[in-house]
């Protein structure tokens, strides 16, 4: 080997002794800070190196529930350095100590709010895992003022609960399909009537206006007309008439029969009778047409000189509201004039619009005869909900919108519904299957998280997340979070979440 490659080789060797002795170096150090910040360990784990899964300053540990707990500070027995003095030095050895506490750093909810969250989640599975939790304060959870709603958990006195809370049960119910339209509130057409004179004459006065309630046979307005003068004036001639035919009759009759007068007499009379009593039905009958009943009739030779013998009286024909008025006192009306307008606003319609696909499931309903109950809303009273039902569906498509009126049939006795009205309406359509559900109204958010509060014993309650479906009229369907048949608040849940949201649940305790 010549100079040159042996001064080459020993290069070699130099360098390869030096990366070495730097990569020992590197190891070294490496060891020795793994083994102070308890991250190096030597031989088996003993139990205070038992993994704690719960997430706190940066160090991994294992799970709650394994082994037995501790039921007085809420811990595994076998990690609760309370209980076991002994274990402090190995927690302390590993680095899991928290000097301003005096307690292992994986266990010190001050330093590790998330411990409080973990709890709170098990409870999800397992409400009976909070019995035996502790705070930092040294006792249990659920009985500490200041750390209870951290976990979910509210107390709330029975009498409190009985006066502002409402209960309902989770329950299981038929599934719905819901169909969603969109209408307009009409008048029921049945409940709509003209009101238009007998006779035609001029308006002498108006007793009822636009707006106001009338009864069946209340006086509208009062008219000068003449064709009921001339009505009445034919029918006291007519019943002149009658009373002159009558009379001759009976004189005949009874020359008739002493076989005074003749035949002839005798029949001309009765002819002359029973003219009579023709005109005088037809004339009665003419003024029974203006409005006049039995007693109005048989007063009319009295009406002569009181200046009512030409008045026609407009009666309301059915109760209801005055909803238009086309007359004032003094004009000239026909017969043919529809004066008012008088409608029952009691019950209305509500004509909606609804999409060819979903046409079949209702009208196969109606077909079969079985009701359809629908819900109705309107924008001005959005917190109340008139209820109604289906009685129609519209015998022909819409060219342009492609939709098909179905009728809603509403009960309206406090008026609030006006004709005209833009309306929502929910028909729920049973269909096979069933879900478990809630109200509505025992739902609540906070941060995208729905949930609602279960009664959990006594004057406990406690926050249960949930995962939602589809609403089912009043009820929401309840996918995941909460058993069939529990007890939860279905209204006044707000004083629960003000309690549990203080500093937002789990987010550490409240100092």
């Amino acid at each position: 080997m010549s100079r040159k490659d042996r001064r080459n080789s020993g290069s070699v060797s130099r360098n390869a002794n030096h990366f070495g002795t730097a990569l020992f170096v590197f190891v070294a150090l490496a060891g020795v800070v793994l083994w102070l910040t308890g991250n190096l360990h030597f031989g088996s784990a003993g139990p205070a190196a038992a993994s704690f899964a719960i997430e706190g300053h940066g160090h991994e540990h294992g799970n709650l529930s394994d082994g037995q707990m501790c039921e007085e500070h809420g811990f595994p027995e076998s990690l609760c350095v309370r209980c076991n003095p002994s274990l402090v030095a190995s927690f302390k050895a590993r680095g899991d100590w928290c000097a301003g506490h005096d307690v292992p750093e994986s266990q010190c909810t001050l330093c590790n709010p998330g411990l409080k969250t973990s709890l709170a989640a098990a409870s999800a599975s397992d409400p009976n895992a909070l019995e035996t939790a502790m705070c930092e304060h040294g006792v249990r959870t659920i009985e500490c003022d200041e750390c209870r709603y951290e976990i979910g958990v509210v107390r709330l006195e029975s009498s409190v609960a009985e006066a502002l809370i409402e209960t309902a049960s989770v329950q299981s119910m038929a599934r719905t399909k819901t169909l969603k339209l969109v209408g307009q509130v009409q008048l029921d057409q049945t409940r709509v009537v003209d009101v238009v004179p007998s006779g035609g004459g001029q308006v002498k006065r108006l007793d009822r206006l636009l707006g106001q309630d009338v009864a069946e046979g209340d006086v509208l307005a009062v008219i000068h007309s003449v064709d009921l003068g001339q009505a009445k004036a034919e029918f006291l001639e007519v019943q002149a008439r009658l009373e002159l035919a009558t009379a001759t009759f009976e004189r005949e009759k009874q020359l008739h029969e002493k076989k005074v007068s003749s035949k002839a007499d005798y029949l001309s009379a009765l002819s002359e009778l029973k003219a009579a009593e023709a005109y005088y039905a037809a004339s009665e009958k003419k003024l029974r047409l203006f409005g006049l009943n039995t007693e109005q009739i048989d007063a009319v030779k009295d009406q002569k000189a009181n200046g009512q013998f030409a008045e026609l009286l407009l009666r309301a024909p059915q109760a209801g509201t005055i909803i238009a008025q086309n007359v004032s006192a003094g004009a000239l009306v026909e017969a043919t004039e529809s004066l008012y307008t008088i409608a029952d606003l009691s019950h209305v319609w509500v004509w909606c619009d609804l999409y060819e696909r979903d046409l079949k499931s209702l009208h196969d309903r109606l077909v079969a005869g079985r009701d359809v109950p629908a819900k109705v809303r309107v924008k001005a009273f959005e917190a109340e909900v008139f209820d109604g039902a289906v009685d129609l569906i519209g015998s022909e498509v819409d060219e342009h919108t492609r939709t098909i009126k179905v009728r809603i049939q509403v009960q309206n006795e406090e008026r609030k519904l006006k004709p005209g009205m833009f309306a929502e309406a929910e028909i729920a359509l049973a269909i096979e299957g069933a879900i478990t559900a809630v109200p509505s109204s025992a739902l609540l958010t906070d941060e995208g998280q729905t949930f609602v509060f279960q009664h959990w014993k006594g004057n406990l309650w406690m926050r249960r997340d949930v995962r939602v479906g589809e609403e089912q009229g009043d009820f929401v369907e309840v996918l995941s979070g909460i058993a069939n048949g529990a007890t939860v608040a279905a209204s006044g849940a707000f004083m629960f979440k003000s309690e549990v949201l203080k500093e937002k649940m789990g987010a550490g305790c409240a100092h």
